[in-house]
């Protein structure tokens, strides 16, 4: 069974949401079952439920390719 949204970004996870066909980036602030609240930098909030519409920020200076 595919994880839950709010099983993979756990709250204070620095994330990336697509809006209006742009990746805006935020905080997850909050879980709602099963879905995930995102706090934008201009300070909305954002309910995601889409798991194609959220991905986690890579920290600087990691490799884009996989490990292996």
């Amino acid at each position: 069974m595919a994880r839950r949204l709010f099983e993979l970004f756990p709250v204070g996870t620095s994330v990336e949401i697509l809006l209006h066909d742009a990746w805006w980036s935020g905080i997850v602030v909050r879980h709602d079952h099963p879905a995930v609240w995102v706090e934008t930098a201009d300070g909305r909030a954002w309910f995601v439920t889409n798991r194609q519409r959220i991905r986690r920020v890579k920290p600087a200076g990691s490799s884009q390719l996989p490990e292996g």
